[in-house]
């Protein structure tokens, strides 16, 4: 039986891209989509903030001037919601190219200082052909970090021919007509962030905030931390960070302890700095760890938030060494590591806390859930052995996540039992459940330490 690869996990939000197309750009600090702006919400924001103000031009500049390509800045569009950074690219190469710039797998866009994940645009030109286009800004993700204004825009284009050949520009920068007159040295993300006016206009809540400096070497310094709550009770801590370096820095963060329970041991945050920018680095802790699971796993609030903090070039060299960061927003119990005990040898306990529901309305996966507790004086993964779960005795398609503990931690390892594989063998309710077996792979470096089968009876 083969076992399923699982989805992989969207950031954010699906882009549907269309050659020379400008769609509304969307983002997400609280959790709910700025790109659906309503009349009311829109009407809270200007209340908080006071309408966005669209006085600021540019005049044009060439920001682009290569190879026979040459993208021109040619003015700034206001409407009621977005601003466009008005393009005209022109493709001389002699080859068909396509131009991105904010996409996912590239985006160094910033604004007044703050990168932004907004200001998508997809163009493709023929060769000896012209195209306008336009990188869109909304004016709720840009207000909600403190922006009501354009004093300077950058942007980088990823540009590629029908042959993959694919080269980057790197940020390019435009000053409006208001740079000179702008303050700099205001803390804008740590005003808005906190204002109550945008915490009822962006309906979130701020649980903890700090100023804090938690990291501050090698050029990268978090200035501050804070815990936020959507409208939905979704926690996520908000890290902003900046890069005093002369060179574009890309922040990464995993290890993830959430009350000192590990959850995630894979990068879960990778975003590009530009020099001299700050960028606001979001763990969406109710994604880290699925809020269904918090009961049973005796987690009622968030006190602490432990991670690590990577930080490379464009090539993927580290520039620093990782740090070990603890964000502690409060005191009180961490989590509840009691349990049915399935495994207790080499000094690693796993402990079976249940079968879950996903809690979403569009996923019918059920969730076996275990803690792996690792006292064996070593770091170790623990990995499944291929094909080897069964249910009831019948063969699951299935996902199990590695997970690397360090010595003296305890880890969440969560798998993941397809609905469809489980529906076709007739289990339809977490209490048809009465059996589950698979077996394990636990490593420490190349060698394997041990391969138990576990059987857990529920």
């Amino acid at each position: 039986m083969k076992r399923l690869s699982p989805l992989t996990l969207t950031l954010l939000v699906v882009v549907l891209m269309t050659a020379c197309s400008t769609p509304a750009s969307s983002g997400t600090i609280s959790g709910t989509d700025t790109n659906s702006i309503t009349e009311n919400n829109a009407e809270n924001a200007s209340t908080a903030f006071g309408t966005f103000n669209k006085v600021a031009q540019i005049a044009e500049t060439v920001l682009v001037d290569e190879n026979n390509v040459k993208i021109t800045a040619i003015g700034l569009t206001y409407d009621d919601y977005n601003v466009d950074l008005e393009l005209l690219i022109e493709n001389n190469s002699g080859k068909d190219l396509s131009f991105v710039c904010g996409s996912s797998g590239y985006n160094c866009n910033s604004i007044n200082g703050y990168m932004t994940p907004d200001g998508y645009m997809f163009c493709d030109v023929a060769a000896g052909k012209k195209a306008y286009d336009a990188v869109r800004f909304s004016y709720d993700d840009l207000m909600l970090y403190g922006i009501n204004e354009i004093a300077d825009i950058e942007v980088g284009f990823s540009i590629e021919d029908n042959d993959y050949n694919r080269t980057y520009t790197g940020p390019r920068q435009i000053k409006t007509s208001i740079a000179n007159s702008f303050d700099y040295d205001k803390e804008y993300f740590q005003d808005s962030i906190t204002n109550p006016s945008a915490q009822k206009a962006f309906y979130y809540s701020t649980e903890f905030f700090s100023a804090d400096k938690l990291y501050d070497q090698d050029g990268i310094s978090v200035l501050s931390e804070t815990l936020v709550e959507n409208e939905y009770g979704e926690p996520m801590l908000l890290l902003e960070i900046m890069n005093t370096s002369s060179e574009m820095v890309y922040i990464i963060t995993d290890d993830i302890a959430v009350n000192g329970l590990v959850c995630c041991t894979s990068p879960w945050y990778s975003g590009a700095v530009n020099p001299g920018k700050t960028c606001i680095a979001t763990i969406e802790l109710y994604s880290v760890l699925n809020k269904t699971y918090w009961d049973g796993l005796g987690i009622q609030d968030i006190a602490s938030v432990d991670f690590t903090l990577t930080m490379e070039d464009q090539n993927g060299t580290a520039v620093a060494d990782p740090a070990v960061l603890s964000v502690k927003i409060s005191d009180g119990e961490q989590f509840d590591s009691s349990g049915a005990e399935t495994y207790n040898a080499n000094g690693i306990r796993i402990v079976s806390k249940g079968v879950f529901e996903s809690g979403s309305n569009y996923n019918d996966d059920l969730y076996a859930l275990f803690l792996v507790e690792n006292n064996s004086g070593k770091t170790i993964r623990v990995y499944d052995v291929y094909n080897s779960l069964s249910i009831n005795g019948f063969m699951i398609d299935y996902y199990l996540t590695s997970v690397e503990i360090d010595n003296g931690g305890c880890a969440v390892m969560e798998i993941d039992l397809y609905a469809s594989s489980l529906e076709k063998n007739k289990i339809t309710n977490i209490s048809d459940i009465s059996e589950l077996e698979v077996k394990l792979s636990f490593m420490s470096g190349n060698k394997t330490i041990d391969e138990p089968k576990l059987v857990i009876t529920y």
